[in-house]
């Protein structure tokens, strides 16, 4: 994707953040009241499935549900850093499983690791999500961030459900970002080539396919009583920030959410399980549009396209697309229905 003439990103950098910055900061989570009202509900008996567990939001998310009285599948390929996870709660709370989640066939090996042995998932919480500057490439040939942000969340998910490892009544939280306000639902930047890459780009086309896929599992997952959303966890000072967006950071450092804060809205959705939103993003607890700009309702691809899309890497990477409903979907590709 060709960047676009340098004053015309910067008058879009304005806009963009100029829009967001005092409600996805620090300043909207208090004028929200958020603080004065903690998520009680214990998760006693819950098994939840965390990915990207070693740092920022992943970290709060299992460290807090771990507190919580869950058992946490905490999800990373840094033992150590799982390790001292686990030291900061209840023994036995956190499961260290170590995998590399840009790893195709170690995702698609996951459903079946001893860790999962007699276990069922009761929320899982696809939040590993990297914005890679520079272009680099997994094993498989895949671009990374697309593999590690949608691909492996696909893979996962399905492998879960077709193992008998998600839970009936389940909860599936995808973890969005602001980014998705950018750019329409499309398949062109999911998998960008070297010459082409953009990683901003390629980051916000995989969470609106996030988003995408939040609905069609909806739909797919009916029969298991499974409830999914978006979440929007706001502008949170996390590593991945501080590696990727240093000058973001700079500018808007005293302002940022912690990872405490950015993970309220995960935690509190996995307690409430309030009605289904379709094409919303859930953000400070509330249901909000999944769309801020008029160039972005209009998508450049269906939820079909991106299935196919999907189903196509499985297959080329010689593993078995365990997605439910894949006769249905392809069926609705070929008529053109989202």
């Amino acid at each position: 994707m060709a960047e676009p003439p340098p004053l015309q990103a910067l008058i879009g950098s304005l806009i963009f953040y100029g829009r967001f910055a005092p409600s996805f900061t620090r300043i909207g989570y208090l004028a929200r009241g958020l603080p004065l009202r903690p998520v009680k509900t214990r998760a006693d008996g819950q098994v939840w499935l965390v990915s990207g567990a070693t740092g920022g939001l992943g970290l709060a998310t299992a460290r807090r549900a771990a507190r919580r009285g869950a058992t946490v599948l905490a999800v990373g390929r840094n033992r150590g850093a799982l390790d001292r996870l686990a030291a900061t709660v209840p023994t036995g709370a956190i499961v260290p499983v170590v995998c590399d989640l840009s790893d195709m066939r170690a995702v698609a090996a996951l459903p079946a690791a001893p860790e999962l042995a007699a276990r069922t998932v009761d929320v899982l919480v696809n939040n590993i999500g990297v914005l890679i500057r520079d272009f680099s490439r997994t094993p498989d040939g895949l671009e990374t961030s697309y593999a590690t942000n949608l691909l492996g969340h696909h893979i996962l998910t399905g492998g879960l459900v077709a193992a008998g490892r998600l839970a009936r009544g389940a909860v599936i939280l995808n973890v969005v970002s602001g980014g998705l306000y950018s750019v329409p639902l499309n398949t062109r930047m999911l998998n960008i080539p070297e010459a082409l890459y953009n990683g901003f780009a390629a980051y916000a086309s995989h969470k609106r396919a996030q988003l995408a896929l939040t609905d069609h599992w909806r739909g797919e997952f009916a029969d298991l009583g499974v409830r999914t959303y978006a979440v929007h966890p706001g502008w949170a000072d996390t590593p991945g920030v501080r590696t990727s967006l240093p000058v973001f950071r700079r500018l808007l450092g005293p302002i940022l959410r912690d990872a405490l804060q950015g993970a309220d809205t995960i935690d509190w959705l996995a307690a409430a399980r309030p009605p289904e939103a379709i094409d919303q993003v859930w953000f400070d607890r509330r249901p909000r549009p999944a769309h801020a700009f008029a160039h972005t309702r209009k998508p450049a691809a269906t939820t079909a396209q991106l299935l196919d899309v999907l189903a196509a890497d499985v297959a080329r990477l010689g593993l078995a697309d365990k997605s439910p409903g894949s006769p249905r979907r392809n069926a609705a590709a070929r008529q053109g229905h989202p």
